[in-house]
């Protein structure tokens, strides 16, 4: 919620940066508030470059940053486009590898098979929100002769045949700007999105993500062989912006008592209670869609405002599905321990650690393990304080000793690391840590 437009925005939500040859919102890094790891190697260390080529264009724009050599996502029925933010045209190769990759959706059949059914979970049919849904492979995507339907890019993005598509981009890319071959460093941001849009559509306990994840091991090995062959000097960092929970109905199944949080009825009931208590004639929240609260704006009066919120956080710890509730003037004060572990982390912390003054909600919740925000759009969602969504893998691949680590990192460690490795300085203050790699 942008409190200065009075309205829910995108993150990367851009009027001054209309797409290049697609359709769809204006999107570019304006409302990014700090630089990136490509930003700080551009800038020292001369000759190199940043690119960034990823199936959401927030993932492309947030790692790339405000300037970079090219930034393109993927975008539906157009392919893959780029913002006015960093270009006024898209690149002959790009053309011609969208012109490909649209010419072979549109002509050849999509069948979802998996490579090894040996060992798949079976398929299950579950009763979700009322209806039945059933889990399982194969699955049909597109049929050859049949017209591209209005669900079709919404059924592809949830294959692996989607990651496939944007591992063939980033060929091209490497093909036509020549990566790793120049004087300087270069930086290739690949935003790999099937699995997070299969996670949504068909839960993560299933064979359709069993079967994606093996194929993202083949598909992205091959594709880093072959970067290998040719580059030399390769390094591989691989991360992932969040874990997830299954669906609820699946973990139900195996008598784990998950439940859906409707973030919409839950902020409607919590003003109704507030009109009663404290004899007020509006609702003192807007509508919210998830566990971040914003007061209505139209309460100016400070002590109004403190006396609602004191009032509301009382009201949701109280609730059955959280765990716990914080102002944003608490998490404001809050100077979490730089030291902790992850592991140990109070919601508290993990709450603080993503809360940004002016931009985060007034009443933050952390909900109970189990107890999920319920999405109408799919059948599983993320973005809970527990470690099913917090915990992601970091791996390190180059020029250091190989082997597992069992000392705490963050994913904030990533930035101010790979600076290090590559004689760079971060101009601004960070979060993280250089964790120690040491050398082979």
């Amino acid at each position: 919620h942008d409190r200065a437009l009075g309205r829910s925005t995108y993150c990367v939500e851009d009027p001054a940066s209309p797409l290049v040859d697609a359709a769809g919102t204006p999107v570019g890094p304006a409302r990014l508030m700090g630089g990136t790891l490509g930003e700080w190697l551009t800038a020292q260390v001369p000759g190199s470059r940043s690119f960034a080529v990823t199936g959401k264009d927030r993932s492309a724009i947030l790692m790339a940053g405000h300037r970079a050599q090219g930034v393109y996502w993927f975008n539906g029925a157009g392919g893959f486009t780029t913002s006015r933010a960093y270009a006024a045209a898209l690149p002959g190769w790009l053309k011609a590898y969208n012109t490909r990759f649209l010419t072979h959706v549109a002509d050849d059949s999509l069948f979802w098979a998996p490579l090894d059914g040996r060992d798949l979970p079976a398929s299950a049919t579950y009763t979700v929100r009322g209806q039945t849904v059933t889990m399982g492979l194969p699955r049909a995507v597109h049929a050859v002769g049949m017209p591209l339907d209005a669900d079709f890019w919404g059924r592809f993005r949830a294959t692996p045949f989607f990651d496939e598509a944007i591992l063939g981009a980033a060929e091209a890319l490497d093909e036509a700007e020549h990566l790793g071959q120049g004087p300087g460093t270069d930086l290739l941001a690949l935003g790999l999105s099937a699995t997070d849009y299969v996670g949504h559509r068909f839960g993560n306990g299933g064979p359709e993500m069993l079967d994606n994840l093996r194929r993202l091991d083949r598909n992205l090995g091959a594709y880093l062989d072959r970067l290998a062959a040719k580059t030399p000097g390769l390094w591989v960092v691989l991360t992932a912006d969040h874990g997830a929970a299954d669906f609820p109905e699946r973990l139900q199944a195996q008598g784990i008592p998950a439940r859906r949080v409707q973030p919409g009825p839950w902020t409607r009931a919590l003003n109704a209670e507030l009109r009663k208590r404290l004899a007020i004639d509006r609702d003192c929240f807007l509508p919210a869609d998830g566990p971040m609260l914003y007061l209505d704006p139209a309460i100016v009066d400070p002590a109004q405002r403190k006396r609602i919120l004191e009032t509301a956080v009382a009201l949701a710890k109280a609730a059955p599905e959280v765990a716990d509730a914080f102002t944003a003037e608490e998490l404001a004060a809050f100077v979490p321990d730089p030291l902790e572990p992850p592991a140990r982390r109070s919601y508290k912390t993990k709450l603080r650690l993503s809360f940004v003054p002016g931009r985060s909600g007034d009443l933050l919740l952390a909900y109970k393990p189990f107890y999920y925000k319920e999405d109408p759009k799919d059948l599983a969602t993320h973005g809970h304080a527990q470690d099913t969504d917090r915990r992601v893998p970091l791996i390190f691949w180059g020029p250091w000793k190989g082997g597992p680590r069992t000392d705490p990192a963050r994913i904030v460690d990533l930035a101010p690391t790979l600076a290090r490795e590559l004689g760079i300085q971060p101009p601004e203050p960070v979060d993280g840590r250089a964790l120690d790699l040491p050398s082979r």
